[in-house]
């Protein structure tokens, strides 16, 4: 089924309806429709056995309008979610830009995210797989409902954590325009601007929307904290550095010892040592963004019509994009393959005759007779871009990434003539990921280095006949333009003409579409039998589902298949780690499978008192992955008016998806740990064989409410089984290469030696190989182990109506994990990780990421005629950084330990926003964000802070108004 078919399906069937409505206008009886997460039943309440928590578009105007990231973020039952600073988390490589919700930090693919109660397909790129909460339309949303639950047994694979289902509004009359500036220092400030509109008829009523976000880049450059000396923290800087070290040679006979640029330190890198090695380490944070800039537009619109009197079409549409054009990374990666294969230690060379060459060696201290004897330099601890930044761009290397959706659902809902329910829905969503990025092409880099480099280049003659050499020493450039620092070895005679430094990029360009197709049939209603609390209620469905994943590739160069060697145009070599420095190669795809599922649910008011809901779910996958039948209780026991208790228990299930089943891979980056932290390329394959994951849930909980106030609190539990995962890069590097600076000895005889490819052509000597030499990893996904999840919520809030004259409320949120324990992690029969309690720590190295013990939000707010005054609190409980302390080598040599980071500390922030009702239907807010302007806590990472714990924006400022006509 295509998408234009669907669209004009449901434009015909909007216009259809509309004609009838207008045709039965005169017998209207309104169709009553309740939506509530987590049930199919009519008549459910959202607060019945289930724990739902729902946030309404009025309550978010009241604090301040936050993005969606911002919102989610803000939920204490939310783990680690995407949306800040993406570049550098394993779990986002190629997802910059993206949001996810991950409830109960167990990742977001285990988070079933719903519009309107029906899914929407996945983001198509290389990160997480979760939905893109940053395509969601934003101004048509009314209201958000998390259901804090395991739902499988209501919607299927992937409910695992729980449900977030965003519902837009209804029955809105009337025109909104709204606009808000939100002033950020040190960046241009994020602004949005949205229309709505609404028609509301006896029978019909439409819903428009249109939605505009931007972000503007914020630099690390504006932020001193992200910005760290090296031996404070060196997570951000690399030994294979620009400027960076090298050695004369005669042939292969050194003529000297190895040597760090001269002006290593003038340009802002930092001069040490790689064991006995010089080195010249160099930042590459300062040409990063905290915040790439960023463009968001949302399109929606939905109807409503009763056809009859117990007939209703529901259709709608959504249009999003969000599109990232310029961002910023590392002026060039540093080299994991050479021409020979793979390796980043002396892996190119450099002819006496490059113009670069011997003044790098005069300006080295080398004497006349040891320059006169050298005929080469290996290039030793080196890049081809780095302090000097990119002649070609700005300074960084540019990437881009963009995200598109299209949505369609169609859904008649209706009564037979004997009560009973139905309902059937077609839902349609295409997303679409396309990725830019560029890299060096190792025979480009080699040849321009020997003088046969360009564009222009004709002939084999070195710096003739348009062929140009590429000066590989800090001799070529004037400074460091991101840190504004001059370096006095700048030789203008030597600097590298911009045109040939871009010739030696090519851009892979890859588009990942995925597709999603989902039939929905629901019947509903009543039994004929009656228990003591009244009638039986029950739902009986079935699900259809179609996921269809296609990657197309667009250079040459990235397809394994046509240049599966460094040279282009040779398809045999030793090792086929393809043409690029560092990035690797994918292959194009069409990915695709079906799944089958059947449900009933039941509603039993056992007594007045009591009610019970039961639900089962059938989900057929076929071939390896096979079936599942997932049953779930939930019960509650009104004690008394006040007080009531609820309980659930069930078991949840997730399929693997098309590209967890593909022997396709990606290739991120990663600091590896085993490797002094320096980032090496990280591959990521799917596995045919991947079985499913399973997991067993349940909550037990109290609620009490009396007068405005109300309590909840509730414990939760969650066991999963043969989880689906990557085996984690740095579990793989450290159980090969152990923990250490880099310089420690890898254990060549390891049963995971064949996961990690070497320098020097693939080349593990025991007792020589260090953990330095590691060129790039395999990270395969996997069953992995079990893991065990607890934890305690706890809800108070209080509203009254009757407070000095005027109204007020206050409350606070809090989600405590009792535990985060993981088994010990087996992979092909090798202990690769003894388990472990996540719980309170970092986990950088480890799944699942941060793991805050608890997080909390507060509000208090006063409102007496037009205006409202309110305080949120934000808590984020700190962590302990679980890998072993490092020491780095100083100056001289010597080792300094480095206590940068170690804990992660406890991070909150304090929000204002005052609203007022103008006459004319005009609202206009204005809000303090983080009014202490707190800093994030230092974290031993690349930006010297932890974004799921705090963010980068500091003290902001925002301003906004809404108008109704």
């Amino acid at each position: 089924m295509t998408r234009a078919h669907l669209c004009g399906g449901c434009a015909m069937a909007v216009v259809l309806a509309l004609s009838a409505a207008q045709a039965n206008a005169q017998q209207s009886t309104t169709v009553e429709e309740v939506v509530v997460t987590g049930s199919f039943i009519r008549g459910t309440p959202e607060d019945a056995a289930l724990p739902v928590e729902v946030v309404s578009s009025e309550e978010l105007a009241r604090r301040g309008s936050p993005t969606t990231v911002d919102l989610i973020k803000s939920l204490p039952v939310s783990g680690p979610v995407l949306g800040d600073s993406n570049q550098f988390s394993t779990t986002a490589q190629g997802q910059v830009g993206a949001g996810t919700v991950n409830l109960r930090g167990i990742g977001s693919l285990r988070t079933l995210v719903l519009l309107n109660g029906r899914r929407t397909t996945p983001s198509p790129g290389a990160g997480s797989g979760g939905v893109d909460t940053n395509l969601l339309p934003v101004a048509a949303i009314g209201r958000v409902e998390v259901l804090k639950d395991g739902a499988a047994a209501t919607y299927g694979s992937d409910a695992i954590g729980g449900v977030v289902n965003f519902i837009t509004r209804r029955n809105f009359d009337g025109a909104e325009v709204a606009a808000d500036y939100r002033f950020v220092d040190g960046s241009d400030g994020d602004y949005t601007a949205s229309l709505l509109y609404g028609w509301t008829g006896d029978r019909a009523d439409i819903l428009l929307s249109a939605g505009y976000q931007h972000r503007s880049e914020l630099r690390t450059t504006e932020r001193d904290w992200a910005n760290q000396d090296y031996l404070v923290n060196p997570s951000g800087y690399s030994v294979l550095g620009q400027p960076g070290s090298f050695l004369p040679r005669n042939g292969a006979t050194p003529t000297a010892g190895v040597q760090r640029d001269a002006n290593c330190a003038a340009v802002g890198n930092f001069p040490g040592f790689a064991g006995a090695t010089p080195a010249c380490y160099f930042t590459y944070v300062p040409f990063d963004n905290l915040i790439e800039d960023e463009d968001r537009y949302q399109l929606f619109g939905q109807a409503n019509v009763e056809l009859s009197d117990k007939v209703e079409l529901h259709v709608e549409a959504l249009y999003a994009k969000t599109d990232i054009p310029n961002i910023r990374f590392s002026p060039s990666y540093p080299p994991t393959s050479g021409p020979n294969g793979p390796g980043s230690v002396g892996v190119f060379t450099v002819p006496i005759s490059n113009p670069g060459a011997v003044t790098a060696l005069q300006q080295a201290g080398l004497s006349p007779g040891q320059i006169a004897a050298t005929n080469n330099i290996s290039l030793t601890l080196w890049r081809a871009l780095g302090a000097g930044g990119n002649p070609a761009t700005d300074g960084a290397q540019i990437g881009s990434r963009s995200y598109e959706i299209y949505r369609v659902s169609g859904a008649l809902t209706g009564e037979f003539e004997n009560g009973l329910g139905w309902e059937t829905a077609v839902t349609y969503s295409e997303a679409t990921s396309n990725q830019n990025t560029t890299d060096i092409l190792i025979d480009r880099l080699q040849r321009a280095l020997n003088g046969l480099g360009g564009p222009n280049c004709t002939g084999n003659t070195p710096g003739a006949n348009g062929c140009q050499y590429l000066n590989p020493f800090s001799n070529a450039y004037p400074g460091n333009p991101a840190l504004g620092l001059t370096n006095p070895g700048y030789v203008s005679a030597n600097a590298n003409d911009p045109a040939l430094v871009g010739w030696l990029f090519d851009t892979q360009m890859s588009e990942n579409r995925s597709r999603l197709l989902v039939v929905d049939a629901v019947l509903n209603g009543e039994l004929g039998w009656t228990l003591p609390g009244g009638d039986i209620g029950w739902a009986v469905g079935a699900q259809y589902r179609r996921n269809e994943l296609q990657t197309t590739l667009f250079s040459p160069f990235q397809d394994s298949r046509v240049t599966p060697c460094p040279v282009p145009g040779v398809t045999t070599c030793a090792f086929p780690t393809g043409p690029y420095i560092f990035l690797g190669q994918s292959t194009p795809s069409q990915l695709d499978d079906s799944i089958y599922a059947v449900f009933a649910e039941a509603s039993l008011p056992i007594t007045d008192s009591i009610n019970a809901q039961l639900a089962v779910r059938y989900e057929d996958y076929g071939g390896q992955t096979g079936s599942t039948t997932n049953p779930k209780l939930a019960l509650k026991w009104q004690i008394t008016e006040a007080l009531a208790l609820r309980g659930s228990v069930g078991t949840t299930f997730r399929g693997p998806t098309p590209v967890n089943r593909s022997t396709n891979q990606v290739t991120g980056l990663s600091g590896i740990i085993a490797a002094g932290n320096n980032f090496k390329s990280v591959d990521f394959p799917g596995n045919p064989a991947i079985g499913p994951e399973k997991a067993t849930t349940y909550n037990v909980g109290l609620i009490f409410e009396q007068g405005g106030f109300r309590a909840i609190l509730d414990y939760w539990n969650f066991k999963i089984e043969d989880q689906i995962v990557q085996v984690p890069a740095n579990v793989i590097a450290t159980s090969v290469a152990g923990v250490g600076n880099g310089t420690q000895t890898v254990n060549c005889s390891s049963a995971l030696r064949d996961l990690i490819t070497f320098n020097n052509n693939n080349t593990c000597t025991q007792g020589v190989t260090v953990g330095n030499d590691i060129a790039r990893v395999l990270s395969p996904v996997t069953n992995g182990p079990e893991f065990r999840v607890s934890g305690i919520d706890a809800q108070l809030d209080f509203r009254t109506t009757d407070a000095w004259g005027g109204r007020a409320g206050a409350g606070a949120s809090v989600s405590y994990y009792l535990q985060y324990e993981y088994d010990d992690f087996i992979f092909n029969g090798v202990l690769v990780n003894e388990g472990y309690d996540a719980r309170g720590f970092a986990n950088y190295d480890r799944l699942p990421g941060t793991i805050s013990e608890w997080r909390a939000t507060a509000y208090a707010e006063y409102g007496r005629g037009p205006h409202n005054l309110r305080a949120d609190l934000t808590f984020i409980d700190g962590v302990v950084d679980n890998r072993a302390p490092i020491s780095v080598q100083n100056q001289t040599g010597a080792l300094q330990p480095i206590t940068f980071g170690q804990k992660v500390e406890d991070f909150y922030s304090l929000d204002l926003t005052y609203r007022v009702d103008l006459p004319w239907d005009t609202i206009l807010t204005a809000s303090v964000f983080n009014v202490f302007d707190r800093d994030p806590s230092a974290a031993r990472l690349e930006y010297s802070y932890d974004p799921f714990i705090g963010n980068p924006y500091g003290r902001t400022y925002k301003v906004g108004f809404r108008k109704r006509f």
